[in-house]
């Protein structure tokens, strides 16, 4: 009986660090997509610089940065505060269309 008693002391922690290890993962990973995000906002300024305002269909710019700026801003909430309960009414919807017709 105290072997099993060692044997299941030793199991659980065994898996104590990897979901440690797991949680140290998620934030590393959410903080590259962050900086991914950054670096695609200067491709999509980049985009609008060389964009042409007389055709007729034009692409919205700026409703596009107001979603990545939504996404960067939840990240960067989650990597200071993870622990926050998420309140239904309080998330930001992104928008759903990015072209406008004239």
């Amino acid at each position: 009986m105290s072997n099993l008693k060692h044997l299941l002391l030793f199991c659980l922690l065994a898996f104590v660090p990897v979901s440690n290890a797991d949680v140290w993962a998620e934030r590393e990973a959410l903080s590259n997509i962050r900086s991914e995000l950054a670096a695609l906002e200067v491709l999509v300024m980049s985009a609008k610089a060389r964009s042409n305002s007389n055709e007729r269909t034009q692409f919205e710019y700026e409703t596009l940065l107001a979603d990545l700026r939504k996404i960067q801003a939840g990240i960067a909430h989650h990597l200071t505060v993870p622990m926050e309960p998420v309140i239904p009414s309080a998330i930001d919807a992104l928008s759903e269309s990015y072209t406008e017709h004239q």
